[in-house]
């Protein structure tokens, strides 16, 4: 949350108008005139110096030719007439055998070193004492360099100029200060005191509701009388508050009286309302599980049939696999399938009978499950064509289960058969088992399949339900019945094209921490 900005009183916003009136513009002008006044004063001393120079230049060629150093002293002289002029020099190209260079001729500076006044390139060059001009000695002709001439002139009068302007400035600024702050004492008086007197009451009225405070008046004039005028607005508002206050407690004493009536008339009804509302859940879970056990019955029924049924044609095969294992005593890979079928024959017989035991309202026969093994026996019948793959893993660290063996074992069947039929191109199937802060169990059965709507997803778990062509829609339903006489809850989580996830939740009474090295 932002912190809300504090508004400028009116006197720093005055204050501050009257420093930018009086003082910042001012400045600003000033500080822009000076630096044109010092830029054309630049500009003059240029000018002068440098035409000074050129014409001294064009007369100084014969005198170079012929060696003259009479008439570049008398020259020279000249020149230092001028106050501004501190000292100058002339300079006479010398062709010699590593090329050409400069050698001094004259010079007004006495015991001057050559190398000291050594001439630079044509131009100018300022300093903050002096303005160094070059200006080169030519042949009128064919413009032959022959020489330099180097003046160096004096800025003493433009640094005089500027100082006398920072002494104005200085002195300027004192004086408006000293105004400024006479303006504002008297405008504190006549003006911002009167304001900040009914600022101050205002503030102290709305913090404390006290309406028989008054403002103080200060003056005799228009604010005076805004002053006048606020006391008898509060003198009126008190008068008005004392009737509310009376009013609003009469109204109160109404108002107590009927909402205790209302809140008497308002329990009874959530009372009923509740009373409703509890009988109508009674009334639809009641219905919702007669229905259900209605479905359960008779799958219930039709699975006693069909166990009946499907028990004389195993018996039939068990016979014969029997037969044919006398037969080919010496084949080795005859008698291991036939083992494998009379194995899960015995498999299939107990899922079977463990069934119509819970049908006909039989207990679990729960015993130390080590649920690796029990997950990957399930993979090994559900994954007949081998293009899935499983990985278990438990958090924080391994334990073992107390389980209905062949049931749970037949509720891990159900969902990886779910799995592999959902990833018809192959993929992983992922177990992970792992204990709540709760003490519970939480197993999460996931894969890679094609996910399910969320439309079909309320409704997998209810029985005869199925969106498969060939399915029966029972076992899910099943799944859910047998981990709920285990104590536990099962939910699916899922969405198109991003697999599907089975949630299986026990409680904390099924887990037994064990040595693996003892399993």
């Amino acid at each position: 949350m932002k912190a809300k900005k504090t508004p400028w009183s009116f006197r720093a916003r005055f204050f501050l108008s009257t420093i930018i009136a009086t003082l910042v513009i001012p400045t600003i002008a000033a500080a822009i005139f000076f630096q044109g006044e010092l830029s054309s004063t630049k500009n003059l001393i240029r000018n002068d110096s440098v035409n000074l120079a050129e014409n001294i230049a064009k007369n100084l060629y014969p005198t170079l030719v012929f060696e003259d150093l009479e008439t570049a002293k008398d020259e020279l002289e000249g020149l230092q007439n001028n106050p501004q002029i501190n000292h100058s020099s002339i300079w006479k190209r010398i062709e010699g055998s590593s090329g050409s260079y400069f050698k001094l001729f004259c010079s007004t500076k006495k015991n001057v070193n050559q190398n000291e006044l050594l001439p630079t390139k044509k131009g100018e060059t300022w300093t903050d004492s002096a303005l160094l001009i070059v200006r080169p000695i030519q042949s009128p002709d064919d413009d032959n360099l022959i020489g330099k001439i180097v003046i160096e002139r004096s800025l003493a009068h433009l640094e005089y100029k500027k100082n006398q302007f920072m002494r104005f400035g200085v002195t300027s600024w004192a004086i408006i200060i000293i105004l400024i702050l006479f303006v504002t004492i008297w405008y504190q008086n006549t003006l911002t005191r009167p304001l900040q007197e009914l600022t101050n009451v205002a503030e102290q009225i709305s913090n404390e509701s006290n309406y028989n405070l008054r403002a103080k008046k200060t003056s005799a004039d228009e604010f005076g009388k805004l002053t006048d005028l606020f006391n008898e607005m509060l003198d009126s508002i008190n008068d008005t508050n004392g009737k509310l206050i009376i009013a609003n407690q009469d109204m109160e004493e109404r108002v107590q009286e009927r909402t205790k009536q209302l809140t008497l008339t308002n329990e009874k009804l959530l009372s009923e309302i509740k009373e409703r509302e509890r009988a109508s859940r009674e009334l639809i879970e009641t219905r919702d599980q007669l229905s259900r056990q209605e479905k359960l019955a008779s799958v219930g029924q039709v699975s006693s049939n069909i166990a009946h049924e499907l028990r004389n044609p195993m018996a039939a095969i068990r016979n014969s696999t029997y037969f044919l294992r006398l037969k080919n005593k010496n084949d080795y890979k005859s008698t291991h399938h036939l083992e494998i079928i009379d194995k899960e024959l015995s498999r299939s017989d107990q899922v079977i009978q463990r069934l119509l035991q819970l049908t006909k309202g039989g207990t679990l026969k729960k015993e130390l499950t080590d649920l690796r093994e029990l997950a990957r026996e399930a993979m090994t019948y559900s994954n007949v064509v081998g293009n899935a793959t499983l990985s278990i893993s438990f958090y924080p660290k391994y334990f073992a289960m107390k389980l209905d063996r062949i049931l749970f074992r037949q509720v891990l069947y159900n969902l990886f058969i779910n799995a592999i039929q959902a990833m018809p191109n192959g993929g992983e199937i992922k177990l992970k088992v792992q204990k709540l802060e709760n003490g519970r169990i939480l197993l999460l059965v996931s894969d890679q399949g094609i996910g399910i709507e969320d439309r079909v997803l309320q409704k997998i778990f209810e029985p005869l339900f199925t969106n498969k062509e060939e399915g029966v829609g029972l076992g899910l339903s099943l799944c859910r019945e047998l981990v709920t006489r285990h104590g536990g809850s099962i939910k699916a989580k899922s969405s198109p094209d991003s697999g599907t996830t089975i949630e299986i939740e026990l409680p904390d009474g099924n887990s037994v921490a064990v040595n693996e090295a003892l399993l």
